[in-house]
Formats: structure tokens, sequence, C-alpha cells
């Protein structure tokens, strides 16, 4: 980021190269739609060319990235006038994402098969389940298990306690456990 403040405008191309995948996928799990996910997207990066002139190295650019995708999934949350409610008893099926190709960035591919049936349900049953998840909750879960991120970038991105986003890491997996026990033999 410091060379594409320093004018490299090629330096712009790598760092989308390197997070748009990750942001568009931690968009996506936050939002649950293909569409609005890629719009997201777009607008963190646009939002990153637009803050060029006043970023500060203070931190890490992945956690300040990931802030600026959290605050855009937050304020599209807050205006939606509904947010679906995903029933866990529902049947899943290939047609519960909206975009396979986005799917498929997501999801792990098997040359088997019935293995590749099986992970889909137990994919489709967990993302349920996280989206299921109240929304902060939901974020840390999300940064933490998917994104591999740290506890105190995490609290970065939140603006929040450490041990803020460790509670909610904490109360999200035993929120999770309850919910995906039943599918435990």
């Amino acid at each position: 980021m410091s060379r594409y403040c320093n004018g490299e405008e090629e330096a712009f191309e790598i760092l989308y190269r390197r997070y748009e995948k990750p942001i568009l996928s931690f968009i996506y799990r936050m939002l649950m739609s293909a569409g609005d996910a890629e719009d997201l997207c777009q607008e963190t990066f646009f939002r990153v060319v637009r803050g060029k002139k006043k970023y500060q190295v203070t931190g890490k650019f992945k956690t300040w990235l990931f802030r600026i995708a959290h605050n855009l999934c937050r304020d599209r949350l807050r205006r939606m006038k509904f947010r679906p409610n995903l029933s866990l008893d529902t049947p899943i099926s290939s047609q519960d994402c909206e975009h396979n190709e986005l799917k498929k960035s997501v999801s792990d591919v098997s040359p088997d098969p019935l293995k590749r049936v099986e992970k889909d349900e137990i994919r489709g049953m967990v993302q349920k389940a996280i989206a299921s998840l109240p929304d902060e909750q939901r974020i840390v879960v999300i940064l933490k298990e998917y994104h591999e991120l740290k506890f105190t970038e995490i609290a970065d991105i939140l603006n929040s306690p450490t041990g803020t986003v460790k509670s909610l890491n904490y109360r999200g997996h035993e929120k999770l456990k309850k919910v995906l026990m039943k599918y435990i033999d």
C-alpha cells in the first residue's frame, strides 16, 4: 500500500489480486448474497483508491482492508428492510448458492462424487448454522475460522477490546456446537 500511495499504480493491482478472494469470501459469508458480495467487494477496493491520500501506516493493511469490508457489510445489514432467516430444517440443494463461481471458490472440489456430495451437505449445514449467529458473533467466527486472523487483528477490525472478541468467538462456537450437534451421530 505504501508503494501505491507513492504513485506506483501497479502496486494496487498486486493488492487487488492478493486480497480480492478473501474479501469477497468474507462479504459473501456475512451477507449470503453473491450479488451483494461482488458489489461490496468492488466498493471496498474503490474506498482503498479513494482513501489513498489519507492512508497512514498505523497497522497492517489487511486489517484496514477487512475493517472497510466489515463496515460496508454492517451498513448493508442495517439498511436491509428484512434479513432472510435461513431455516436449519430446509433441505440442502445445489440451488442454495446464488452464484456457482462464488461457491466453487469457497468449496473444495473432490474427485469422488459421493464424498463431494457429503462435503457439500456438511458445508451447507455449517453455512446455515453460521448464518444463524448474531451479527457480531458471525463476524468474529468468520474472520477467525475462514480467514485465520488473530484475535488482536479482529479486535482492530471491529474496534473492540480483544477480550470482547474472544468472548464473541467463544459464544459463537458454543451456539454452533448446539446447532450442529443434532447432525453428529
